[in-house]
């Protein structure tokens, strides 16, 4: 029995999900459909996700990084490839503090910082359509994959530096950060 098939049969064959007549005449043929027949781009996403994941797990983080980088371009909704992403780019942002390459390390949390407010916006503008409603513009505030540590190595490095505006930004992004925790 597909899942689509369950779903008719629940409510006295009422369906209780929208699917289009294509997909309904494919059930009830007994074809089974998978993610990828549904959502090619989302499962290819997922599928890249998968790869980085065990291109990680071997610490093959340069592939593994280009692959989750092809989840943020365009923006997306999948937090999970921003979190492995920046997991990534801290074990970049460690080794580069300690051999003191600064200025890798804040272009880097810069971009990490834009990619997660992408996320976020992408994340609005989605589910605002799915729930029909607009949604304030701190609904996923703790959704976001930057972390207090992100926050802090721009600061030691844009101190280094002297570079105000990125100490500007790390100071907000740890008044932020913080606010967010603890609400």
């Amino acid at each position: 029995m597909s899942i689509f098939s369950w779903f008719y049969k629940k409510k006295n064959h009422s369906p209780t999900v929208n699917i289009s007549k294509e997909i309904q005449s494919l059930t009830e043929q007994n074809i089974v459909l998978t993610s990828a027949d549904i959502d090619p781009q989302g499962a290819a996403l997922l599928n890249n996700y998968l790869k980085a994941l065990e291109l990680k797990k071997e610490q093959k983080l340069s592939e593994a990084e280009a692959l989750l980088l092809l989840s943020t371009k365009p923006p997306s909704i999948y937090k999970g490839h921003y979190r492995e992403l920046f997991k990534i780019w801290r074990q970049y942002n460690r080794e580069d503090l300690k051999t003191k390459n600064y200025q890798a390390v804040i272009d880097r949390v810069v971009e990490m910082y834009k990619l997660d407010n992408e996320m976020v916006e992408e994340m609005l503008s989605y589910w605002s359509i799915q729930q029909k409603r607009k949604l304030p513009l701190n609904y996923f505030d703790k959704s976001r994959n930057l972390l207090i540590s992100d926050a802090k190595a721009l600061k030691v490095s844009a101190e280094r530096f002297q570079q105000e505006k990125y100490i500007f930004l790390a100071d907000e992004l740890i008044s932020n950060i913080k606010k967010n925790k603890f609400n």
